[in-house]
């Protein structure tokens, strides 16, 4: 069958549009002072001098630009080393594509956030900081890791340590005299930093696994991977209430992964253009979500209604009000309402969490006066997402909601009990509205066991919950149960346990 032609439709050509947009080979709306192509992707947005100098033309001073305090313009790759410049061709090549879950979230992470960060310093070094951890995680899975290997992997790991200081250094100069200008750069950070402490933290815990002997500060003992998840979710829930009469919204217009475009830094990956996701990451592995899955939402309805009967026994017990514990009820209820939608009770809905989304909810403008309506739409809609502030269906985001959720004097109790941890040689050495904190975080935590397929967070479940168990038994809090194991701590028995045949199965090549 022969080929259906179509003859182009007649359309008016944009002779005086801006740089990005010839450089892009798109149509300009020339709107002044920023086209809005260029206003919805975060792009500086210049346009050509009528005055003319040597015969070339002059370009006009971006309008768009923020004070020298909070951004330091890199001017494309020249001011990059070559180790600087190997790192973000493997950002752009690998780690941008390993990290999305669907089309905008690549757009976001392969175009959005680069293009940002040749002008901002802060946000380069953020990208560096993830991109290093990302070979330091691929080096760590590779089945047998020499000394060379694990000396590079160490390398690695101080570069991006190294990088992620000084990025959180210049977001702190920043935030102190944040100007609209910079809302994109400092907003766009925040979720890269969330990505680097969860990796971080991941590799830590795949050394201190796979390689005995490791230093005692070289092991993960902080909750810092929570405080950042949640300080995500205040700068865009913050920026939502905030208001400012004097502020000029940016236009909502369509969004760019269903509008692509040719990206400026197609040059540094021929071979890799944006294309689609390599692997939706969303949570459990091919073994969790087959064997360990079908047994926590078996079980898990009957371990909450305990959970709750022992909460509300202890509260009952109690003299009088004790507003720690009234923290924990609210985090009790986030927690049942996230398992509930993690774990339906048909097993197509389940399955169906688990697939990427063919559609995108609905997203609500933010109002006109709101500081985030001066974010460009296509990265405050990315932070929608990753907030979970609006609907989204990767297992990940549901799970790691919890954080949002739960007031921040209960996560202040959460952290306070972890650290005294190595301290306490049983239950009774937490008061009370504590053990409830731990009780509940504990149950938390063994949905989080549950995204051991998301490389970024990888064992950081099964890492956390077991210093829990390894401090307090299989009783746990469950002192009411009689001889019945902690369910926390019974499900992390069958998690180790599963993951132990699983090694062996791939030891003997099955």
């Amino acid at each position: 069958m022969e080929p259906e032609y179509r003859t182009r439709r007649a359309h008016t050509k944009s002779r005086n549009g801006c740089q990005s947009c010839k450089q892009r080979r798109k149509k300009c709306d020339e709107r002044r002072p920023r086209c809005t192509r260029c206003v919805d992707r975060g792009l500086s947005c210049q346009y050509q001098s009528r005055q003319q100098q040597g015969g070339k033309w002059r370009p006009v001073s971006p309008v768009n630009s923020c004070s020298p305090s909070a951004l330091s313009p890199i001017h494309g790759t020249d001011s990059l080393n070559p180790a600087e410049l190997e790192l973000l061709r493997h950002y752009l090549t690998h780690t941008s594509r390993v990290i999305p879950y669907d089309d905008d979230d690549l757009y976001a992470l392969q175009e959005g956030f680069p293009t940002l960060a040749f002008r901002c310093r802060t946000l380069m070094n953020s990208i560096l900081a993830l991109a290093a951890i990302c070979k330091c995680h691929d080096i760590m899975m590779q089945p047998i890791t020499d000394e060379k290997h694990r000396e590079q992997a160490k390398t690695l790991l101080l570069i991006a340590d190294d990088r992620h200081k000084e990025s959180l250094r210049r977001t702190q100069d920043d935030i102190s005299n944040l100007h609209q200008e910079c809302y994109d750069a400092t907003l766009a950070n925040a979720p890269l930093m969330v990505l680097y402490i969860l990796a971080n933290h991941s590799v830590r815990i795949q050394w201190a696994e796979s390689m005995p002997g490791v230093p005692t500060g070289f092991v993960p003992t902080e909750l810092q991977w929570v405080s950042l998840i949640r300080a995500t979710h205040l700068a865009y829930s913050g920026m939502l209430r905030d208001t400012d009469q004097r502020l000029e919204p940016c236009p909502d217009t369509v969004s760019p992964a269903s509008n692509p475009s040719i990206s400026p830094l197609d040059h540094l990956s021929p071979d890799s253009p944006i294309t689609h996701v390599v692997s939706p990451e969303d949570g459990p592995t091919k073994h969790t979500r087959e064997l360990f899955l079908p047994i926590l939402a078996a079980t898990s309805r009957a371990a909450l209604t305990d959970l709750r009967t022992r909460a509300e026994t202890r509260r009952a017990s109690m003299m009088q009000a004790d507003p720690e514990v009234a923290f924990s009820f609210v985090a009790l209820k986030a927690l049942e309402d996230i398992a509930d939608e993690v774990f339906k009770t048909n097993t197509d809905v389940i399955n169906l969490k688990l697939s990427p989304s063919s559609g995108r909810p609905s997203l609500t403008p933010p109002p006109p006066q709101s500081r985030l309506s001066c974010v460009s739409p296509w990265l405050r809609n990315y932070l929608a997402r990753v907030t979970m502030a609006t609907p989204t269906r990767p297992l990940r985001r549901t799970i790691t909601a919890f954080v949002n959720r739960v007031p921040a004097e209960y996560l202040t109790l959460v952290q306070f009990s972890v650290e005294l941890l190595p301290e306490c040689c049983a239950v009774e050495g937490l008061m009370t509205s504590r053990r409830l904190a731990m009780d509940i975080f504990a149950h938390w935590l063994v949905l989080v066991m549950l995204l051991d397929g998301v490389w970024w967070i990888g064992g950081i479940g099964a890492w956390e919950l077991g210093r829990i168990v390894a401090t307090l038994g299989d009783k746990g809090f469950g002192e009411a149960q009689g001889k019945t194991t902690w369910w926390p701590a019974s499900m992390y028995s069958i998690y180790v346990e599963l993951k132990k045949q699983v090694i062996t199965e791939h030891r003997n090549g099955c």
